[in-house]
């Protein structure tokens, strides 16, 4: 029995370096794809359309420009690995645990789901980069030009600020998404997100304000959209799941 164990164990640790290195290979290839070709393309870009009118870049370190460089290309390439991640997860949790029983997800569902999650996610990197964070910028240099500073932006600092709201821009559009999956698989009921739903909306204002300055307009820009999409969800939810749901609620009443 005890070398039964330490095979089955053998295997494990097989496969998990086996996994590990498919991630792994992932990441170094569009990292050094990306630090080769594209990572300057995208600092340029980013400095052009959103760094305010008259104020300055600067790099406070020699080797500040190269590290942003790395950084940007491990960003892409830990976001192209993302969905083997999260697949390897589902994996792992469905075949070692009891977490995910109620989970039933097809190749075909993954797919849809995964083309649905890219398409919502470049909707809000679209909508912060083009919508919120141009005023949200202007905002800032303004607050600083009133308080007699002149605005010189460290080149790491700036462009991974822009890097940290668009990510967050792209997880709020996958809200419809996450919880079509959760309410179609029974991990959570839709009574349950309309009972709290304004629970929800506190949370999302101080959200919206956590992550903006303390101006009205830029904290509605971010927590209107969230309010707006949990409310697409519920719709969505109701119109997909009606027959789920009407069964539900008789079985309570009853």
């Amino acid at each position: 029995m005890a070398e039964l164990t330490a095979t089955e164990i053998a295997e494990v640790l097989l496969g998990i370096r086996r996994r590990l290195l498919k991630i792994v290979a992932i990441i170094v290839s569009v990292w050094a794809i990306s630090f080769t070709y594209i990572t300057d393309k995208i600092i340029a870009k980013v400095e052009s359309d959103l760094l305010p009118k008259d104020a300055k870049i600067v790099y406070l370190y020699p080797l500040e420009p190269l590290i942003l460089k790395l950084k940007i290309s491990l960003y892409l390439g830990i976001a192209v690995a993302l969905p083997y991640i999260v697949y390897l997860i589902y994996k792992t949790l469905k075949e070692r645990t009891e977490l995910l029983n109620n989970v039933q997800i097809s190749k075909s569902q993954a797919i849809r789901y995964l083309v649905v999650g890219l398409i919502l996610f470049v909707v809000g990197v679209a909508y912060g980069y083009i919508l919120m964070l141009p005023p949200f910028m202007q905002f800032l240099y303004n607050l600083a030009v009133q308080q007699g500073a002149q605005a010189y932006y460290s080149i790491s600092e700036f462009i991974s600020f822009i890097v940290l709201m668009l990510v967050v821009f792209g997880f709020v559009f996958e809200m419809p998404l996450i919880m079509c999956i959760l309410v179609g698989n029974e991990i959570v009921k839709y009574k349950t997100l309309k009972y709290y739903r304004r629970h929800l909306y506190v949370a999302f204002f101080v959200i919206g304000a956590a992550i903006t300055p303390p101006d009205v307009f830029t904290q509605l820009m971010v927590a209107v959209p969230m309010v707006v999409f949990f409310e697409v969800s519920l719709l969505v939810i109701r119109i997909i799941y009606r027959d789920r749901i009407k069964r539900e609620s008789l079985y309570e009443s009853s």
